[in-house]
């Protein structure tokens, strides 16, 4: 598993191959060893009711996922 951040290690890409698509996860930073790794998952944004909170602890943290 790899869990949400708004300060990610990691970046989420969609690679197209000859039989399709592919999420690729690759690391954005040097990761050290124990780390978690995490990307940002970048919900698409709902009405305020359907809001899912953010506790990823980041100093940056936008406090929302979507």
């Amino acid at each position: 598993y790899i869990n949400h951040s708004c300060a990610p290690n990691c970046v989420a890409e969609r690679v197209t191959f000859e039989r399709g698509h592919k999420i690729i996860i690759s690391s954005n930073r040097r990761i050290q060893k124990g780390e978690e790794l995490c990307y940002d998952y970048k919900f698409d944004f709902e009405d305020d009711q359907h809001k899912i909170p953010c506790h990823c602890g980041a100093v940056n943290c936008r406090k929302w996922m979507n």
